[in-house]
């Protein structure tokens, strides 16, 4: 999890042991490239993604294969999806569960087919040249940079072109937009307690 007073911590322990994680975002977009290509087996891919991340010299590979996939798959959601929990209930203070809204599972953007877009977007809001920044830029704050490009970047105008919808004529309809939202952004329950 992306952190402000933790800092970027790169390294996995297995058995006692650690080893340096490559967490670069030119890798981990590679490593989900790879990991969407139709033409390697699975037994490939885990050998390629346990080099990805850890080194082309890992001592991991040769681990038994379960035991590399239990490792690629925890450091998979550690650095690359950050512990991202879907389809969790929630509930109110009696317990009764809230309801929920459906995500829009329409992708809404691609790392690899809007990449122009992006490259220019983080040209013109942060002046970071992504070419320049590869090996060095750090995927937490690519996707942290990423999430906060500003309305006025062509990625964004993009996104917002494709997903427009029509206004609904219904009167809840902002209403309805807005409790999404707030879900949406909501803190989780274990932030009540910090002080702002």
């Amino acid at each position: 999890m992306f952190s402000l007073y933790e800092g970027l911590k790169d390294e996995y322990e297995v058995n006692g042991e650690k080893h340096k994680v490559n967490v670069s975002f030119d890798n981990i977009l590679s490593l989900i490239d790879m990991l969407k290509e139709k033409k390697l087996s699975d037994r490939l891919k885990l050998d390629f993604a346990i080099k990805m991340l850890f080194g082309k010299k890992t001592k991991l590979i040769e681990l038994e294969v379960e035991q590399q996939l239990d490792i690629f798959n925890s450091a998979f959601e550690k650095y690359v999806m950050q512990g991202q929990v879907e389809n969790t209930v929630k509930y109110d203070r009696q317990g009764n569960e809230m309801p929920s809204y459906v995500a829009d599972t329409k992708q809404k953007y691609s790392l690899k087919y809007d990449a122009e877009y992006i490259y220019a977007s983080f040209v013109q809001a942060y002046g970071i040249d992504l070419i320049e920044c590869q090996g060095k830029l750090h995927w937490f704050k690519f996707k942290a940079l990423l999430g906060g490009l500003p309305e006025e970047t062509k990625f964004r105008q993009v996104l917002a072109i494709r997903t427009w919808e029509k206004p609904s004529s219904e009167k809840n309809a902002q209403e309805k937009e807005m409790r999404k939202l707030q879900e949406i952004y909501a803190l989780p329950d274990d932030e009540e307690s910090e002080v702002t």
